[in-house]
């Protein structure tokens, strides 16, 4: 299959390698020069790069958009004209209404739309999902995420629809619903114009998630705890062992009082895997059987719809209802 992959910066170097270990015929076209050289290390011949896509999109039939998120929005809408399949990195584009029109567009169409919420494709989420279902958790009675770390802030925007989003989309995901309320708290604390501290509070039927995310912390963060009513499954993406820690501990009514009874701790082993190339090996799969993605051009807008609500939610100071 012939790949057209357009942006290689930080994030694009993993696509690249990525891409290469699944044997695809790629193309590559950046701006910069820097990148080019970096390219040629990875084995893209010289008539395989360029600076100006348009170069090659004659010759394939697939592109990955991994560029700044403000330039998402025309590079989608212009290969969904030219009826590419695409993979679109997150955010979908820089507003709800922009991502719609294309989830809108690319609905008329026969192409394939992914979105880049990597965090449905980690092995640890399969788990999560699968055990919820079982009913081992019983009722979901609350769901937390820190997602944070020190860290350069991104330039294409805030920290809200760059980090948060991640675990917003992977609430979304498990929950297989939306949120139907929003209240949040975002901080410009080195005056940037953009949020790099955000506090956001979501309520999905009645179940309570709560996300943060900032730039700030010492401590690297990719964790979720999902509480219910029988047991607890703590999942810290950033380990590569132990990622996952259930907590037989629950709440028991008894003559009218609350005891906490706690149970033993079960380690759960996930085998590791890199979900970056599960995630496209799984879109070039959806590519070749005409199938629908994990992450949908409908997620994306959906992801992009909290995020918006929280950061109206913190200018206007109330609750949002969605």
């Amino acid at each position: 299959m012939k790949v057209l992959q357009i942006g290689a910066g930080r994030w694009g170097l993993n696509h690249l390698r990525v891409w290469k270990n699944l044997g695809v015929d790629l193309y590559v076209a950046d701006l910069s020069p820097s990148v080019k050289d970096i390219c040629f290390s990875y084995g893209i011949p010289d008539d395989h790069f360029s600076f100006d896509y348009h170069d090659f999109i004659d010759s394939v039939s697939t592109v990955d958009i991994v560029t700044p998120a403000q330039t998402h929005y025309e590079l989608v809408k212009e290969m969904i004209y030219r009826g590419k399949d695409i993979f679109v990195e997150k955010p979908f584009a820089e507003d709800s209404v922009k991502a719609q029109k294309l989830a809108d567009l690319s609905s008329k169409s026969s192409i394939v739309l992914q979105v880049g919420h990597i965090f449905r494709y980690d092995p640890a989420t399969d788990f999560i999902k699968d055990y919820i279902s079982s009913g081992n958790l019983g009722n979901i009675q609350y769901m937390s995420g820190m997602f944070y770390g020190f860290k350069r802030p991104r330039l294409d925007g805030g920290v809200t629809i760059s980090d948060a989003i991640h675990f917003i989309d992977l609430f979304n995901y498990i929950l297989d619903a939306v949120p139907k309320r929003v209240i949040a708290r975002c901080d410009d604390i080195l005056k940037r114009g953009m949020d790099d501290l955000s506090w956001i509070w979501l309520n999905y039927n009645d179940v309570p998630a709560v996300i943060e995310a900032n730039y700030f912390s010492p401590f690297k963060r990719r964790m979720v705890i999902i509480n219910g009513e029988k047991e607890t499954v703590v999942c810290d993406f950033t380990s590569s062992q132990d990622k996952i820690k259930i907590y037989k501990n629950r709440h028991i009514l008894s003559e009218n009082t609350w005891v906490a009874v706690s149970g033993e701790t079960v380690h759960q082993e996930i085998l590791p895997a890199e979900p970056l190339l599960i995630e496209l090996k799984d879109f070039l799969r959806c590519v070749e059987t005409r199938s629908k993605p994990r992450a949908t051009a409908q997620d994306g807008v959906n992801a992009i719809k909290i995020v918006e609500a929280a950061i109206e939610s913190y200018k206007k100071g109330m609750e949002i209802t969605l």
